[in-house]
């Protein structure tokens, strides 16, 4: 498979507004945690955290947009803008966060509390990624596939890891990955209430450490196929990503598996050069290492069972004691700062109480001063809440430069059978306003007519009650219909431990964090809701259904847009046709709350009557099907994503073009009723060249109640009864923050 370079690093975080800042600072042994300005209420004990130095106009409830933004225009060269502008739809980008724009629920609460509504439902619509993402892209020219991923602190590494993917399957030439996070009450009273924040100093690895400082901050890489860059670019590369993994605990909701079985799974697959190979140690390990007792006693247990002996020879390092825990950038700004201290010739330390001697000797934890070295081979693992853990390796120095000029141009076999193969929908679940299943579904959306509200009785038969009562409702959706499209093929116990899941959704568990912001500005930051927390982070249905069904492969969210069933689609697609996974697990869902109806309607100046619902759907080659009900299924063929943010039209445009570039014979175009679809309805309802009249034939919209991020998967199945076997058809899907998606699908008579 194609080697991916690292082209560009940005970052900033609690010390430094620039990666040279954060080195200059790691160099002298400086330590960013510090009493808190910029938390939205202050704790009663002062405990520190680490915040990034931002301005003032920086520092209020557009937080996330700054840091994103600023880490955006940073990591640019005139060079890549250039690129940008001239070949836009090959740019994407693939970003991880925690919590998003929750700074603007805080403004939102207090405001709607102040009687201010008009303004609350302004800072409710902002909290979402797809706003965020949208205000730091605005004036960036991307227009190509741009997705925000979920999997707590595992989130940039995964982002990072399905860019890769997408460079592998060559629907973009480069990629921006990475994560953000900014500081927020919401985080800090969260973990605060889980006894998770520590009293006296971030302490890895020591005997009295007694937890994490939150902190923040936005890392990014600029990812290229290696055999893509000329020999000049190659001397700018800062390093190559040899290898990258992800894997799930399921284990529990907030506490690593206490023999980090999974932590174990995800860095021994990085450290491998090849399948029967034994992990090899890099020249250096850059630790998630969070100070909690539990965490660092599992990921000792990982390292140990990863490389034995080897371990006491393999210098650690744990810079969450100097920059805070920054969440959502965790992994990606810890990884910049490792490369670029190697660039400079030495090993950053680890600030803290010191290594517990005892608990981890085999630990060769840096400390006290910087050892002059230069690593060429870095390992970084990351671990979340849910159980998520993800690894990467990385070449640089000289022993990259070796691996650029040996490069081979000619694309590797998996590169090729991702332009060929097909993927096929074999099986699907469903919970929704009509009840268990995707017939009842069917029936309903060809029935017409208003659709009733969704009712919780359907879940009754579907879930273990002793184990989710206390579930917000948006996981109890999802893994109802994983139950269901479980029950209805031959998946076994096994299969299903090793299928990995990707939850897409909107606007997350809205009642629960609701309830869980209302009170934290009630009761106080000291006094936060710790049930309500951890239901409320944007990952909780990728988490519960790994959770619930034993599931150790990768599970991630993909959030905050309505088309996120078909994001989650195309990064599923990619890993399949790349043959990184054999089979996946997409299930999309969504919350209705009155909140996000206002919210919504206010934004589209129509009235949204929000259903909750969920859908789950197996995918698997075509060319390894041996679990299929009938001979007939529906195949995925090719998925497109144009990006303009903010303007849902420019978008639909956008997207337009590309199908027409494309070129598909005699394709077909459909999209649903929803008001939120209206732009792509307007697009291709516009007077079209000769050519293009040819090309497509408009179908009529699919007639369905909004159903948010189940909507494309819905309109799937609402579509499959009505397909013509001998003819493809795009369903395309909007979202109102300036991003438009396209699915091509067929029907596909399987040979018995």
């Amino acid at each position: 498979m194609s080697r991916i370079a690292i082209t560009r690093i940005s970052a900033c975080g609690a010390l430094g507004n620039s990666l040279d800042e954060i080195v200059d600072a790691l160099f002298n042994n400086r330590i960013g945690i510090r009493a808190p300005h910029d938390l939205e209420q202050p704790p009663k004990n002062d405990v520190g955290v680490g915040e990034v130095p931002l301005a003032l106009e920086d520092r209020g409830a557009s937080r996330a947009e700054a840091l994103l933004a600023r880490t955006v225009d940073a990591l640019l060269t005139t060079e890549d803008r250039t690129s940008i502008h001239h070949s836009p739809t090959r740019w994407g980008m693939v970003i991880g966060t925690t919590l998003a724009g929750m700074r603007h629920c805080a403004v939102g609460v207090r405001a709607e509390s102040a009687g201010r509504v008009r303004e609350a439902q302004t800072q409710y619509a902002r909290s979402c990624a797809s706003s965020v993402l949208s205000h730091a892209l605005l004036n960036v020219g991307i227009t190509g596939p741009t997705i925000t991923v979920s999997c707590a602190c595992a989130s940039a590494l995964t982002a990072v890891a399905h860019a890769c993917t997408l460079l592998h399957a060559r629907g973009v030439d480069a990629v921006i990955a990475g994560g953000y996070d900014p500081i927020s009450e919401f985080a800090f009273g969260g973990f605060s209430a889980l006894q998770l924040i520590a009293e006296g100093p971030l302490s890895p690895f020591a005997k009295d450490r007694d937890g994490m400082k939150l902190g923040e901050g936005a890392a990014l890489f600029v990812l290229r196929r290696l055999e893509d860059l000329s020999t000049h670019d190659h001397a700018n590369v800062r390093g190559i990503i040899e290898a990258t993994a992800e894997s799930s605990d399921a284990h529990h909701l907030t506490q690593p598996h206490p023999q980090g079985f999974g932590a174990r799974r995800a860095l021994s697959a990085v450290l491998k050069n090849s399948c029967d190979q034994e992990p090899s140690a890099p020249d250096l390990i850059v630790a998630h290492a969070t100070g909690t007792l539990s965490n660092d006693s599992a990921e000792y247990e990982a390292y140990c069972a990863t490389l034995g002996t080897a371990l006491a020879a393999t210098p650690v390092v744990a810079l969450k004691s100097r920059l805070g825990h920054p969440l959502g950038a965790a992994g990606v700004l810890e990884l910049a700062c490792a490369i670029g201290c190697a660039e400079r010739g030495f090993i950053p330390t680890t600030a803290g109480r010191g290594r517990d001697r005892d608990a981890f000797a085999q630990l060769d934890l840096v400390e006290g001063e910087p050892r002059g070295a230069s690593p060429q081979t870095i390992a970084v693992l990351s671990a979340g809440f849910g159980g998520a853990n993800a690894a990467l390796r990385v070449t640089r120095g000289e022993l990259a430069r070796q691996r650029a000029c040996d490069i081979n141009a000619t694309p590797r076999a998996t590169d090729r059978a991702a332009r060929k193969s097909s993927i096929m929908i074999t099986g699907a679940g469903a919970v929704s306003p009509a009840g268990r299943g995707v017939d009842a579904l069917s029936a309903l959306a060809h029935q017409g007519g208003v659709w009733p509200a969704f009712s919780e009785d359907t879940l009754t038969a579907l879930l273990d009650r002793t184990k989710s009562r206390r579930l917000a409702l948006l996981p109890r959706l999802m893994i109802a219909a994983v139950r269901d499209l479980i029950e209805t093929t031959s998946l076994s116990a096994d299969e299903l431990r090793e299928t990995p899941l990707i939850a897409a959704n909107w606007c997350g568990t809205a009642d629960y964090t609701d309830r869980y912001y209302r009170d934290l500005v009630r009761s106080g930051i000291d006094l936060a809701n710790p049930m309500l927390f951890a239901e409320s982070v944007p990952n909780i249905g990728s988490a519960h259904c790994s959770l619930a069904f034993g599931i150790e492969a990768p599970a991630l969210s993909v959030i905050g847009r309505r088309t996120a069933a078909i994001e989650a689609l195309c990064l599923a697609v990619a890993r399949i046709n790349t043959g990184v996974w054999t089979r996946a697990i997409v299930v999309a869902g969504e919350e209705a709350h009155p909140t996000v109806e206002r919210v919504l309607a206010r934004g589209i100046g129509r009235r949204i009557d929000l259903r909750s619902s969920a859908i789950a759907i197996l995918l698997e080659r075509a060319d390894a099907v041996e679990r299929v009900e009938s001979t007939c299924s529906v195949g995925i063929d090719t998925i497109l994503g144009a990006t303009r943010p903010l303007d849902p039209l420019a978008a639909a445009a956008a997207l337009r073009a590309q199908l027409i570039q494309f070129r598909p014979e005699c394709a077909r175009v459909q999209t649903t009723s929803s008001p939120f679809d209206q732009p792509l309805y307007q697009c291709f309802e516009e007077p079209f060249a000769a050519e293009i009249m040819q090309q497509f034939e408009r179908l009529p919209r699919i007639q369905l109640a909004e159903l948010g991020a189940t909507m494309p998967l819905a309109a799937l199945i609402a579509s499959r009864s009505a397909a013509d076997p001998n003819t493809a058809r795009w369903l395309c899907c909007s979202d109102p923050h300036g991003a438009s998606w396209a699915i091509m699908t067929h029907r596909r008579i399987l040979a018995q």
